[in-house]
């Protein structure tokens, strides 16, 4: 068949992702099909990989002036295309979209076997929302539909994330809440009601997946458009015409004669044997349907216009093809010369896995004049182009990203053997291969001593990537198998390597985003060289970019970078530090006693990597800087080289203990030991440290001293292992940020010899000795305090305190244990001062108060959400008699006590109103998997309200034996 005109076509995509190209341009002869322009595209993996669903797609031509929309029939050649359509109007305002058109009943299920069509039918389907339907959809649906995106979209983000204002400021400002919600939404409402909205509507999502974001997403948006249908105003022409609306889906062709009745029933697609289109004199257009078995056997539809009949005609037609599993249309054209249609050759078979499936785009037509131009060419790497017969490959070293890395020699232009590691691409498509592909062009700008050396590229397939390699390999395993031998000296040069390297990076603009000792290369016994550009990026302009790519080091990434995807050189700061913590603990891997998906969870609440048993107490300091959750309170790249090489220089003036010398203490490197007996802190001892109150309530492990920073801080109870997450109870925990080190804290010393600087090393270890000391000497009093608070709060014993006993009650409710229902409480009286209560109506307010509460406590179980309200009530009006008796009395007392009693009056206000919240709170989540937690905080700030009942009580008593006006107890 001889060859037409060379056409580029620029197809668009539905995505949501801004960052990724959302086009393809496709370079094509003019006598192709519009089928085989589809599977070219489905074909190069731009959309996912093993698509299977290829006969759900089609082309859509659109006219960006005007309303007019043309279906492209696959049978269409790229020529008839222009003739028919693009003739009309200036090629610039046409474009091209890939759709999903065709959707098969039931297509969650249908499409399971293909994620990537179920995605891009979920994008297709969410971006027709946002632009036509948001704006129409109640305020409800449209935050429901905006939180399901949210969770979908940041699914590594923490379920509470949006509840830190750092995060959703960071969503509100710099992600832009319009890519979620309606823009009329966003201005009916203050930005601070819009916030508390979101928040609150987010929950009910926080514990969703992916692919149950999207099923939810697809249910709720069903409610309010039919997204798996098509709707044709006509005329059914029957010896008269009746004016109706087809609606045409996987369920077949029905007809509606109002706009909100109920569809009947017309025909089946697999009744339909032919179609045909005859163009009227008034402009409009006569279709007939030919349908078998059908009291009707033939359908006479008169629309508006040729070009709506022949999109009408495109739909049944498609869905007729995806019915019977093949490529034949039902489209009777008189006029068409099947002899000018072209036999199109198949694309090799090396293009395709295997597939029985003949409607799969593996078995999809085309010819090798098909080509791909890249969105976004590299730039030349010609001088770095060497020849393959040059290279000779050994072993395989390992697995890349892309493929596999082989050890190899390489015979440069001077004659001499060269070490080289070659990588190499599995997957030889257009788009894979560009990604492949920008390592290279990353890595031919790049020239320091500390990263490692482009040799060369091979553009030809199989395409190769040449770089230096070194005989030590990777850092990771250089560290393990070195243990006895490396110094501490050595693995701050290490570190302070591998940050003079990022400092280069950050000046050409660049974010690494793997910053890991898997990816560093030992090249000397006191040199490393940082590698793998390959999820590396040029920021240019631009603050930050996002990633697209799902595979990310999770347990390395800064909270921002998995909440949101977002990569600044403030994130390579945080990731620096953890591979520095990386290289102090001999290549262990950080947060190896977490899954993936729990690290976050942990950053949130303020916990953080230990202290390695090796590490310098400055530099561990210097590292929880950079693990600040605030990305502005993080240093730069060129204060770190700063203070690591003050740190360095120290270390060798004084000699610090080389690692053989603490073999003995690192082989129990973080295995902290648990003590299970150890009581909390007292009350009185939780004074926020540096890093803030991170204690929860729960058990406390005892740090050893391996564990403990320099600062008196960490070594405190304020300070939180990350072990202790998984044995603290699950209560909230304020202040999870970090704040910044003062300059005056860095470790810092001017000394004038050795001797001066061991002298000064020997005083800061007998100040650590001396907090520890402290530390123990306190633990043994919290013993003794907890010991007597235990007896105080049996709830077996006879005539013991009641509120206690409510406490200890609640606080069961929080261990990780089997759910079992909690013995009901006898309010019995609590013990006060002894004094005759007979007429005492602040005593009598109080145990009322108490005892709604231990009843609200036992019946929690039995009450209904809406149930809450009434007890609530109750407990409102026990607090204003209390508080009235008080009053009454309040004229008698001495005047100096009224002040003390006025603001426990405010504070039992306060309860209160904390306890009608946390109702509210309870009552929303009454169907989420957050009903428990929010339960358990309502009996919470419940225990709160009594407890403090009680303090005024305490405080009336005192005020009364002070004023002489108390009546002793008989």
């Amino acid at each position: 068949v001889d060859s037409g005109a060379v056409k580029i076509l620029k197809v668009c995509f539905c995505t949501n992702n801004s960052l990724g190209k959302n086009f393809k341009l496709v370079k094509c002869d003019s006598s192709w099909q519009v089928r085989a322009i589809i599977r070219s595209i489905l074909i190069s993996g731009r959309l996912g990989p093993n698509i299977e669903h290829v006969g759900s797609y089609a082309l859509l031509l659109k006219h960006l002036k005007s309303e007019e929309l043309h279906w492209l029939h696959p049978d269409l050649t790229v020529e008839e295309v222009e003739q028919r359509y693009e003739s009309h109007h200036v090629e610039a305002e046409w474009r091209y979209d890939l759709r999903i058109r065709y959707v098969p009943v039931n297509f969650l299920e249908k499409f399971n076997d293909d994620r990537s069509t179920l995605l891009y039918f979920y994008q297709q389907v969410r971006n027709d929302y946002m632009q036509f339907h948001a704006c129409k959809v109640s305020d409800g649906m449209a935050l429901q539909l905006g939180c399901l995106e949210i969770r979908r979209f940041y699914k590594d983000m923490n379920a509470k994330g949006l509840e830190k204002k750092s995060n959703f400021e960071l969503l509100e400002k710099e992600v832009g809440l319009e890519l979620f919600f309606p823009q009329q939404l966003i201005n009916s409402m203050k930005s601070r009601q819009l916030r508390k909205l979101i928040q609150q509507t987010f929950q009910q999502y926080a514990t969703l997946k992916e692919d149950e974001c999207m099923v939810k997403f697809f249910q709720t948006l069903k409610d309010f458009v039919s997204y798996d249908e098509e709707v044709f105003p006509c005329e059914l022409v029957q010896g008269w015409s009746l004016a109706v609306e087809l609606v045409i889906g996987g369920r077949g062709i029905r007809q509606r004669t109002q706009k909100n009745s109920a569809p009947v029933f017309l025909a089946d697609f697999k009744q339909i044997k032919k179609i045909q289109c005859w163009p009227q004199n008034d402009g409009k257009a006569l279709v007939h349907l030919d349908v078998e078995g059908a009291r009707q056997q033939r359908l006479s539809i008169n629309v508006a216009a040729v070009s709506t009949a022949e999109n009408l005609m495109d739909l049944i037609d498609g869905y007729c093809r995806l019915e019977r599993d093949t490529d034949e249309t039902v489209i009777y054209r008189p006029n068409k010369d099947a002899s000018a249609r072209s036999s199109l050759p198949e694309i090799p078979a090396s293009f395709f896995r295997c597939s029985s499936d003949r409607n799969s785009v593996r078995h999809s037509m085309g010819s090798d004049i098909y080509c791909e131009i890249l969105d976004e060419k590299p730039k030349s790497v010609e001088k770095f182009g060497i020849s393959r017969s040059d290279i000779v490959l050994g072993r395989i070293l390992g697995e890349g990203f892309f493929g596999e890395v082989y050890e190899g020699v390489y015979k440069s232009d001077s004659g001499t053997d060269v070490s080289v590691a070659v990588k190499t691409c599995k997957d030889c498509s257009p788009d894979v291969m560009e990604k492949f592909m920008s390592e290279a062009v990353i890595m031919k700008n790049l020239n320091h001593k500390h990263i490692v050396r482009l040799i060369g590229i091979i553009e030809e397939n199989p395409v190769w990537i040449v770089m230096e390699l070194y005989q030590y390999g990777e850092l990771g395993n250089y560290l393990a198998k070195n243990q006895s031998t490396l110094t501490s000296t050595t693995l701050v040069l290490f570190s302070l390597q591998i940050c003079k390297a990022l400092v280069y990076l950050e000046g050409v603009n660049m974010v690494h985003r793997d910053i890991a000792v898997r990816n560093i290369l030992v090249a000397g016994p006191d040199c490393v060289k940082l590698g793998d550009f390959g999820l590396s990026r040029y920021i240019e302009d631009e603050e930050y970019y996002k990633a697209s790519v799902t595979r990310l080091p999770i347990k390395w990434m800064a909270p921002e970078s998995i909440n949101f995807r977002r990569f600044t050189t403030a994130s390579d700061v945080w990731m620096f530090a953890v591979c520095m913590w990386e290289i102090m603990s001999y290549g262990q891997q950080p947060f190896f006693w977490l899954e993936n998906r729990d690290v976050i969870n942990q950053l949130e609440q303020g916990i953080r990597l230990p202290k390695p048993e090796t590490c310098p107490p400055a530099l561990y300091s210097l590292m929880t800087r950079c693990w600040a959750y605030d990305p502005k309170e993080r240093p730069s790249f060129t204060e770190l080289v700063v203070k690591i090489s003050s740190a360095q220089q120290l270390m060798f003036l004084i000699g610090f203990v080389p690692h053989s010398d603490v073999r003995a203490r690192s082989t129990k490197f973080l295995e902290p030991k648990f003590n299970f007996n150890e009581p909390p802190p007292k009350p009185s001892r939780m004074k926020p440290g540096r890093f803030g109150n991170t204690l929860s309530i729960g058990l406390h492990i005892q740090l050893n001293e391996a564990l403990c920073a320099s600062s008196p801080d960490l070594a405190s109870p304020c300070y939180q292992s990350p072990f202790d997450s998984t044995n603290t109870l699950p209560v909230p925990v304020r202040s999870p940020r970090r704040r910044s080190m003062g300059e005056g804290e860095v470790f810092r010393v001017e000394a004038n010899s050795k001797e001066d600087a061991q002298r000064l090393w020997q005083r800061e270890r007998q100040q650590l000795q001396e907090t520890l000391q402290r530390q123990k000497e306190q633990m043994m009093e919290d013993k003794k305090w907890l010991a007597e608070e235990e007896r105080l709060l049996d709830p077996m014993g006879s005539e013991e305190n009641l509120i206690p006993a409510v406490c200890v009650q609640f606080l069961s409710l929080n261990l990780p244990t089997a759910p079992v229902k909690p013995p009901r409480l006898a309010a019995k009286p609590a013990p006060t001062a002894e004094l005759d209560r007979s007429d005492d109506k602040v005593y009598s307010s109080v145990m009322d108060l108490v005892k709604v509460v231990v009843q609200f406590k036992n019946d929690i179980a039995e009450l209904k959400p809406e149930q809450y309200i009434s007890v609530v009530q109750s407990v409102g009006m026990a607090l204003r008699v209390l508080i009235q008796s008080v009053d009454e009395i309040l004229p008698t007392l001495h005047e100096s006590v009224r002040t003390e009693i006025e603001g426990t009056e405010k504070l039992l206000n306060n309860d209160l109103a904390e306890l009608i919240s946390k109702m509210r709170l309870a009552q929303q989540n009454a169907i989420t998997s957050l009903k428990e937690e929010c339960k358990k905080q309502m009996l919470s700030a419940a225990h709160t309200l009594a407890m403090d009942s009680k303090n005024m009580l305490d405080a009336v008593d005192q005020a009364r034996v002070r004023a002489n006006i108390a009546k002793p107890a008989d």
